[in-house]
């Protein structure tokens, strides 16, 4: 067989070099569908692996593809070696240390308990505990839970994807998985695809939604969503149908996901705040008075947040946008992806250029979070739009050209339809984007009236586009009206802010708050 060649040094994509063990470093590689990587690793630490770690080396051959195997006839004789090599260690023996193994099986369990009774700050102090002892038991004790290793690390990924840390929620998932299909669980592998695909929806990670997504469906019995999808895939799916634009099916999903919620109500509440708010025929408060309704006090600051961030949405739909922005400032950042660039979203609707750019500019930077991403480039070009700069066009460019790629179109909703009306002409020519948005309305953020001036959002539309250096026949083939009605709102807005010329409109809309 192999010979060892020392331990490599490769790193996984979005892994820090030197990671802490080689067979960690193989399930991530699996995780991610990195099946050279993974051969690569296995063959450079071979007898390592045979006398530590040898389910790393099963995993591999249990899920790289057996036409990327069989090219090198060195993986089917290695696969017939496996065969000859028992599946489960022997237990250990009573000794020192001996008390490690046991200790995580319990702390595990505990933590399961402490989660169904909603504990979830307890759940991830078990979980957290039960992880180090498994860390600091020798790798011949950590043998001994070969058998029971893909539902602890399901547990610890469950529970650190209800509050704790998100990329410790991925690790432990991805691995989840890996060991699951190579020790013939199907179950907890698909348990943990489910899982996988909602934090990539949540996230925005359009690719790797729909690759979780689809490796969980091959686990499906038959294939059938119902009644045997996982909530948390029927939540990727309704996550993937908002991101389309297509409310009403992620109406239905949420629906069928409340039925068999379990511990999710608090997830599926949130989520439906947020289609509810971006839905024309829906009452944007309907279920974030479902989240009020129920008691908070066991809730973790994670998951308060979330149901804060749900009920600002909805505030900011409505015309409240100095409450949502209220609310919003706070909650604790990161508790929900993209919360910065909802953020800015809140100052944009309130006139607060300035706050508005800076939470932008910061959720830029999240390059992990598409979707804050594409929000924050959508309200950066708001603000250039509003400040008659000359970035205007490159800006707005930017934003529809990330939500392409991404395949967020939703994600370019966050605007005011004014701004977004006088934005849309500087869109790429063929947007998928701008396509799905056209094809069906959405509520967008309201704004609200200032200083006594109340103005339409027709009104506000013919203004900011005039305060853009619009001709009135511009205007009107923008707005999809005649030059008539253009001038019509023009003179009722000059009559709101009392002024008589487009000079004196465009200062007083300024004092007022409505640019």
């Amino acid at each position: 067989m192999w010979l060892v060649r020392g331990s490599s040094d490769a790193s996984v994509p979005g892994e820090a070099p030197r990671a802490p063990s080689v067979s960690a470093r193989i399930y991530r590689a699996l995780g991610t569908r990195s099946w050279d990587t993974a051969l690569r690793l296995v063959e450079e630490n071979w007898t390592r692996l045979i006398a530590e770690d040898v389910s790393a080396i099963r995993a591999v051959v249990e899920t790289v593809p057996v036409e990327r195997l069989e090219a090198d006839p060195r993986w089917p004789r290695a696969r017939a070696y496996l065969l000859t090599i028992p599946t489960k260690s022997a237990p250990p023996r009573v000794g020192p240390g001996g008390e490690r193994v046991d200790e995580v099986l319990r702390l595990t369990s505990a933590a399961r308990g402490a989660r169904t009774a909603e504990d979830h700050a307890e759940a991830l102090r078990l979980v957290r505990a039960a992880r180090d002892a498994y860390e600091s038991a020798s790798a011949h004790r950590r043998g001994a839970l070969a058998d029971d290793l893909p539902q602890l690390l399901l547990t610890w990924g469950l529970t650190e994807a209800l509050g704790g840390d998100g990329g410790a929620a991925v690790d432990h998932l991805v691995r989840a998985y890996s060991t699951a299909r190579s020790t013939g669980a199907p179950r907890i592998a698909l348990a943990a695809a489910s899982e996988l695909a909602w934090q990539h929806a949540m996230e925005g990670r359009s690719d790797a939604r729909d690759d979780w997504m689809a490796a969980a469906r091959l686990l499906l019995p038959a294939g059938e969503m119902q009644p045997h999808a996982p909530v948390s895939l029927l939540l990727a799916h309704a996550i993937a149908a908002y991101d389309a634009n297509d409310l009403p099916a992620a109406h239905r999903l949420l629906e069928a996901a409340w039925d068999d919620r379990g511990e999710r109500a608090v997830e599926i509440s949130t989520l439906q705040a947020f289609v509810d708010a971006k839905d024309p025929a829906a009452d944007p408060f309907a279920h974030v008075a479902r989240l009020e309704s129920a008691s908070l006090a066991h809730l973790i600051d994670d998951r308060r947040g979330r149901l804060d961030a749900a009920r600002a949405c909805a505030l900011l739909h409505t015309g409240h946008g100095e409450q949502a922005r209220r609310l919003l400032e706070e909650v604790a950042v990161p508790v929900l992806p993209s919360i910065r660039a909802l953020r800015a979203s809140a100052h944009l609707v309130q006139g607060d250029l300035d706050r508005a750019l800076r939470d932008a500019h910061a959720s830029l930077h999240e390059l992990g979070r598409p979707r804050g991403v594409v929000e924050a480039a959508a309200v950066i070009a708001a603000v250039h739009l509003r400040r008659r700069d000359g970035e205007t066009a490159a800006a707005f460019r930017r934003a529809v050209t990330l939500a392409d790629t991404h395949r967020l179109p939703l994600a370019l909703a966050n605007l005011p339809a004014s701004d977004f009306a006088a934005l849309a002409p500087f869109a790429p020519s063929g947007s998928p984007s701008m396509s799905v948005l056209e094809r069906a309305p959405v509520r967008r953020p309201s704004v609200p009236p200032l200083s006594g001036v109340r103005a339409t959002e027709q009104e506000l539309a013919v203004l900011r586009l005039l305060a853009g250096d619009r001709s009135i026949a511009q205007a009107a083939a923008v707005l999809g009206v005649s030059p008539n009605t253009v001038k019509t709102l023009a003179r009722r807005i000059y009559a709101k802010l009392g002024v008589s010329d487009r000079r004196q409109m465009l200062l007083a809309a300024q004092e007022h708050g409505l640019l």
